[in-house]
């Protein structure tokens, strides 16, 4: 596969109005509407096995939502509304599908595995995981009904792997979601257009960053 950079800071605001745009086709009206009393941001596998360039399998785009996550840490911090970080990692167990479909992914204990420094962590909790969704063999969901969360904002990588297929899960177990368009990435525009139409027709909401920050700042 052919990597792209296709989201930079010069182009962010061109791109968000064209992916507006395109998920506005794919349903014509709006499920639900913020609510960030009951919202939590999730932020998956922002990792240096993704983001440090010497790595196969560093993500081009995913360098420029840094800025765009780190808004709504921020935020939610400011708020003290939760942020949960995931951080992938492989079984390394042969009869798993992860382990064959991948061979070669993010070992345990490595600096690959380890969050990028960027992101204080400390803000939030951490939740590690071995599937693509971040509900498969975790305790996410208890944690978050626990919080009386209903709403997720949903930011990190990859776009059409681990953050659609959270996406979906999340929708199945009747969580509220907002899928930032800017603030999740993976190795090229049409994986990532892709996913966004995907997510804009069955299963959340498709915003950038700054829309939930405006919304949020209607009310705190």
């Amino acid at each position: 596969m052919q990597k792209e950079l296709y989201l930079t800071a010069e182009n962010q605001s061109q791109k968000n109005d064209f992916w507006v745009q395109e998920c506005k086709q794919m349903k014509k009206y709006v499920a639900f509407e913020f609510n960030l009393s009951k919202a939590a941001l999730l932020i998956l596998d922002m990792q240096n096995f993704f983001l440090d360039e010497e790595n196969h399998a560093f993500i081009p785009s995913a360098v420029n939502i840094i800025p765009n996550i780190q808004e709504l840490i921020d935020y939610f911090t400011k708020i003290k509304r939760p942020i949960i970080f995931t951080q992938h990692i492989d079984t390394k167990q042969p009869e798993e599908m992860m382990t064959k479909w991948w061979r070669d992914s993010v070992t345990a204990g490595t600096e690959d595995s380890k969050i990028i420094p960027q992101f204080n962590t400390e803000l939030g909790e951490t939740i590690i995981k071995t599937r693509y969704s971040a509900f498969e063999k975790t305790d996410l969901e208890i944690k978050l009904k626990e919080k009386g969360i209903n709403q997720l904002i949903i930011t990190g990588i990859m776009s059409h792997l681990c953050c659609e297929t959270t996406v979906r899960d999340a929708f199945m177990k009747d969580f509220e979601v907002f899928y930032i368009i800017d603030g999740n990435a993976t190795y090229t525009e049409d994986l990532h257009l892709g996913t966004m139409k995907a997510i804009a027709h069955g299963f959340g909401r498709c915003v950038p960053t700054e829309v939930v920050l405006n919304e949020g700042r209607k009310v705190y």
